[in-house]
């Protein structure tokens, strides 16, 4: 993987990680002032928003990883990493769909169920994305030599 392609990598996903858990935070754990809101806390909306508008970047970046990292150390035969990189990849497509559903879904119980679903892989997808074993290029160049 290229330098750049691992920096887009990781900051995407930082960034949609942050967004998504202080928006959890601020939408169930922190209370309004005003107890006629529907909001949770004022920033909330932002928060969300900002959740919406970076996915997409990091979606790209899992595209990148898969491109350039993941099938290359698949087709290598790789063993280090290979059971969070696999369960990541696995469970980064329901991560995807559950999120894009959230914004489909109407009915209030599936919009609940579906944000619950999105959330809780986030999190397993986080915490894979933490212990998987993480390598420096030493020159800047990717898996495959580019």
């Amino acid at each position: 993987m290229k330098r750049w392609e691992a920096w887009w990598n990781h900051a995407a996903l930082a960034a949609v990680s942050l967004s998504g858990l202080a928006y959890g935070i601020f939408k169930y754990f922190i209370p309004n002032a005003d107890p006629d809101s529907r909001v949770g806390h004022p920033w909330q909306p932002g928060l969300l928003k900002a959740h919406i508008l970076v996915a997409p970047l990091a979606i790209m970046g899992i595209g990148l990883l898969l491109r350039r990292h993941a099938l290359t150390r698949l087709r290598q035969g790789e063993p280090s990493g290979r059971k969070t990189g696999a369960l990541m990849l696995w469970i980064f497509l329901p991560l995807a769909l559950s999120g894009y559903l959230i914004q489909v879904f109407v009915e209030p119980g599936a919009v609940r169920w579906a944000g619950w679903i999105h959330a809780g892989i986030g999190v397993l997808f986080l915490l894979g994305y933490a212990i998987h074993p993480k390598r420096r290029a030493t020159n800047g160049e990717g898996d495959n030599g580019e």
